[in-house]
């Protein structure tokens, strides 16, 4: 094998490649070794000054998304240890294959935009309708990522990137975090409309200004796009001319998660020789690589093993995990191991969120997994720990497998404040009325009001199907009380008087209707607010004469 060949080989695995370094010098086990920081770069993507800062940008850009609700950041918050602390919420759960919610299968995973389709339209016929769509597993870390080449619970990140819009390969070998970043963009779950492509997203970051919903823009964040205030401006300081495409989002964001790396824990410290762990942690470091039997997949420095396994968390048939990306049966339900440091941070932990503590898990690991198949792990099986053994492994997993800058967002671990993450601005109020069946219909509010926002959204959701509507926009909000005209006793939240717009649309099948209103991007709009009410035809709704409505929004221009 050609010597260059052999050292990109090497790079694809870094375990047992450090392995063999080992072994090569005589010195200490793998398992005494630190974690490798700063770690290798794909020999295709060698870090180039400015890079990591861009990805920064790009990793944190709400505008990446078709509905400026999410970025990569939403689902993999540092001081959630890298994954989704949302996935607490009533909002985050999946209803599982059996598509049921409120059933033993559920799922809290992370949630994404409202359905809709290639032309921005909701889709009323989304399970979660109208509320937003939840992938069907837990946004895994991007903290440590570096060190795997195969992304994702299944593995279907691989090490070979190829570019999505021209279909070459551009990494052969160390591309895994490129490859997984180009997923979730383009997903109609997790941050796009139905049928968005790479040359829509790059076209979005053309006119884009750089994080315009983001807040509190860490210090190297700040002095960067003072120095190239526009997307172009940062894409020619770091490439050497302004064009924005898939090829050099993807290695900047995958540049920037390679500084991602947590190795400030008190057993990194011990590791790098730099201070003994304290006798309560040394304790459940021993349980840790010893009879509690985490080392036997939770590999020490990396704390993974980069493989695959089926640990009986659900029965095989809910999730077939690995077997889907490799097609063989023996890696039915088999998933990826999660690297343990931040596991505190992380919860609820599991592919399906199922732990919500550290306890928890412990507690699921003693018992030896909650279900067994043919595929189960061998290296499952009762632990039998007592409970000052379970306080003391805990413990050591809390903390001394947590990296403070992490919970501290210290740097590299400091972020903005995201939109999404900040009271809405769009406010509903009054109370609406209900169509012939009774029905009362909802407002879609979800996406923010930001100035130069081309494709601002309101719906309306659980209305008529395939109904005459409109929007009214009004300068004032009403109060509540009935249209004037008798024949219409229809609850106003708009102040008629006021009337600034109607805008006509046709609910779809499931009874969805959108419209779509571009804000201009004018300064003097900031803190502008006005008042909409959708109204719906519907026959049978014989006590308001046939029409009814809404409740109403106040929404407010930032």
């Amino acid at each position: 094998m050609h010597l260059r060949s052999f050292a990109l080989l090497m790079r694809t695995l870094p375990v047992a490649a450090l392995a063999l370094s080992v072994m090569a010098t005589g010195a200490r086990s793998q398992a005494d070794q630190p974690l490798p920081n700063p770690p290798e770069f794909p020999f295709e993507n060698p870090l180039l000054p400015g890079q990591a800062e861009l990805g920064k940008f790009l990793f944190w850009e709400e505008q990446m998304s078709s509905d400026n609700t999410m970025a990569c950041g939403t689902c993999h918050i540092h001081e959630a240890g890298g994954s989704d602390p949302r996935s607490f919420e009533a909002t985050s759960i999946n209803p599982g294959p059996d598509g049921l919610f409120g059933t033993a299968d559920d799922i809290r995973g992370s949630q994404g935009v409202v359905a809709h389709d290639v032309n921005g339209n909701y889709v009323g016929s989304s399970v979660f309708f109208p509320h937003v769509q939840v992938t069907g597993r837990k946004a895994p870390s991007a903290i440590n990522a570096v060190y795997f080449n195969e992304i994702f619970w299944d593995g279907r990140a691989l090490g070979a990137y190829t570019d999505p819009q021209t279909q070459v390969v551009e990494i052969a070998y160390m591309g895994a975090l490129e490859s997984q970043a180009m997923g979730p963009p383009t997903s109609d779950v997790e941050m796009a409309r139905g049928g968005e492509t790479w040359t829509d997203i790059s076209n979005r970051l053309v006119t884009a200004k750089p994080l315009a919903l983001g807040t509190n823009l860490p210090q190297e964040m700040a002095d960067f796009v003072a120095l190239y205030p526009t997307y172009p401006d940062m894409f020619e300081a770091v490439y050497g001319d302004p064009a924005i495409t898939s090829r050099r989002i993807m290695f900047a964001i995958g540049n920037y998660e390679r500084t991602l790396i947590a190795d400030e824990s008190p057993m990194d410290k011990f590791l790098k020789g730099e201070e003994m762990l304290p006798p309560e942690l040394e304790v459940g470091r021993e349980l840790f690589q010893g009879k509690a039997n985490c080392s036997a997949c939770h590999t020490l420095p990396f704390t993974a093993d980069g493989g695959f396994h089926n640990i009986g968390v659900r029965p095989d048939a809910e999730d077939v995990g690995r077997m889907a990306v490799t097609g063989d049966p023996l890696d039915m339900a088999r998933f990826k191991t999660p690297n343990v440091r931040n596991a505190k941070l992380r919860v609820p932990l599991f592919h399906n969120g199922s732990m919500s503590s550290v306890a928890e898990l412990v507690d699921f690991y003693n018992m030896g997994g909650l279900f067994t198949g043919p595929n189960t792990d061998t290296s499952l099986f009762p632990l039998n720990l007592t409970d000052t053994e379970k306080a003391d492994l805990i413990h050591f997993v809390e903390v001394g497998l947590t990296d403070p800058r992490v919970a501290a967002n210290e740097f590299p671990f400091t972020r903005p404040t995201l939109r999404s993450e900040l009271p809405s601005s769009n406010v509903k109020f009054g109370v609406a009325s209900a169509n012939g069946a009774a029905v009362l219909p909802e407002l879609v509010t979800n996406v923010p009001a930001n100035k130069g926002h081309a494709d601002f959204t309101l719906g309306v959701a659980k209305a008529t199907p395939n109904a005459a509507s409109l929007l009214a926009l009004a300068f004032g909000a009403g109060n509540g009380s009935p249209f004037p005209d008798p024949r219409f006793p229809i609850p106003m939240n708009i102040n008629v008087a006021t009337l600034l717009v109607l805008t006509p649309t046709v609910t779809d099948a499931s009874g969805a209707g959108t419209v779509k209103i571009g804000i201009p991007p004018n300064a003097a709009l900031t803190g502008f607010t006005f008042y909409g009410q959708f109204f719906i035809k519907d026959a049978a709704a014989l006590a308001t004469g046939g029409v009814y409505g809404t409740e109403g929004v106040g929404v407010t221009i930032f």
